[in-house]
């Protein structure tokens, strides 16, 4: 097949990425030029696999697709790709779990083949073992093997500078889709659009069935748009969840779909109902309450876990403070001499009160954790955040959006405005957990949270 009939055959099925199709295919299927490693990079939802698998299938080429989400470890990988590309699989288990073995049967194979194989590794970067070395090591795959008909792709949804080193490997970069991108690609794959009443008596046209389904795009839109942070997955999961219910009053025949007026009184009605709600919240037996107080019953992902301690440390650290806790090479051991010199001096001072000759002026003084907590701008938390999380190394991405909207959904992050904001102030925020919860949740992901705490006072 020519390049330009793919491009057109991918722009039929994949919607606002045209962009992207292009250097696709001029990258993978130029008979003339094929590049040995590409990478597809862009944070999740974006159309990185699913463009690559069409483009893959209507190439109709030999395709090793390995998905590192359920790899586990380095020999793991190693074998499946093996036995996707023809390895005995005994061969494949006693030869070919090391790096040496694994390039030479994967040359045997291959070289025996004239057509071009295409590895893809989607999901590197969620691969619990990968390093830069080992990313070095498959971007160059086709020079160590010296197999000229052997391409290697990987998808991923983290920033690839962290993995690549001085490696020159192109990039395709996948853009989050905008509003009107995610109602086009959902406008453009309607569900099977047959409204027939329950009597089969009346049937509708298409362009009228057509007309109610992009009017219910947009209208989940205004509902629930600014909650899926322009993730098309999560959108069309809940676009696909309430579309039955939407056009309920059709199929019983209470409704016309041209009087989409009285459709849209009673989806919002429906969504706002408590059914809807209750649908949302996790019901709790009465029995269990009490567990709810113990850190570990909360279900959080590890980094929201640090994110809540960093804006807890954040909220009742004073930031002047910040460099001596949280830079490389400090921290912790000035914070065991400031906690020995704190020490002498509450020792001095009861001796001096036992004495009666000193009067404490701290009396006055108290400490942060007495007086709450105070704001701080969401560029310091994410400062905290990358000096104590042990991934810290990662490229923010849109997961830490993310978890900060989660936390501030659940009220563990509480926005603090002072006056009127302006559009350049940077948000602030408060912590709004206890102490005794979040020593808790250090304790779940080993965190010394005591020696990164200020006990001065303010």
């Amino acid at each position: 097949m020519k390049t330009n009939e793919l491009e057109d055959k991918l722009r039929e099925c994949v919607y606002c990425r045209d962009e992207q199709i292009d250097k696709l295919v001029s990258l993978l299927f130029n008979d003339d030029c094929n590049v040995p490693s590409l990478i597809l990079y862009g944070v999740s939802s974006t159309g990185k696999s699913y463009l690559l698998n069409q483009a893959l299938n209507l190439s109709n080429k030999e395709v090793i697709w390995i998905n590192l989400k359920t790899c586990f470890t380095t020999p793991l990988l190693l074998y499946r790709i093996l036995t996707h590309a023809g390895v005995d699989q005994d061969l494949a288990y006693k030869k070919g779990t090391h790096i040496s073995g694994f390039l030479h049967l994967l040359h045997i194979n291959i070289s025996k083949t004239e057509k071009h194989v295409y590895l893809v590794l989607d999901q590197i970067d969620q691969f619990p073992e990968i390093s830069p070395i080992l990313f070095s090591m498959f971007a160059d795959l086709a020079l160590n093997t010296n197999l000229s008909n052997l391409s290697v792709i990987f998808t991923l949804s983290t920033h690839p500078a962290q993995y690549m080193g001085t490696l020159a490997v192109p990039i395709v970069f996948f853009p989050q889709y905008m509003k009107d991108e995610i109602l086009e690609i959902c406008q453009n794959t309607p569900p099977v659009l047959d409204f027939i009443d329950e009597t089969g008596e009346e049937t509708f046209e298409d362009e009228i069935e057509l007309s109610v389904w992009m009017q219910y795009c947009g209208f989940l839109w205004n509902v629930f748009g600014s909650h899926c942070l322009n993730n098309y997955q999560a959108f069309r999961d809940v676009v696909d969840l309430h579309w039955p219910q939407f056009v309920q009053p059709i199929v019983k025949g209470n409704v016309h779909p041209a009087d989409y007026a009285q459709l849209h009184k009673l989806a919002k009605h429906a969504l706002t109902s408590d059914l809807t709600i209750s649908r949302r919240l996790h019901i709790i037996e009465p029995t269990k309450i009490k567990y709810m107080h113990d850190a570990k019953s909360v279900d959080l992902p590890l980094l929201t876990k640090y994110l809540l301690i960093s804006a807890f440390l954040a909220s009742y650290n004073p930031s002047r403070l910040d460099a001596q806790f949280f830079s490389h090479g400090k921290g912790s051991k000035q914070r065991g001499r400031k906690r020995k010199n704190t020490s002498n001096q509450s020792l001095e001072s009861a001796k001096g009160a036992k004495n009666g000759t000193s009067r404490t002026k701290s009396t006055a003084k108290l400490s942060q954790l007495t007086l709450g907590p105070k704001a701080f701008e969401l560029e310091r938390l994410f400062a905290i955040y990358y000096a104590i999380c042990p991934n810290g190394r990662h490229v923010l991405s849109a997961d830490v959006f993310n978890q900060i909207t989660s936390l501030a959904s659940l009220k563990m992050l509480l926005p603090a405005h002072k006056g009127s904001l302006r559009s350049l102030d940077s948000p602030r925020f408060k912590v709004n957990v206890s102490r005794e919860f979040v020593i808790k949740i250090s304790k779940s992901v080993g965190f010394p949270l005591e020696s990164y705490l200020a006990d001065e006072p303010v």
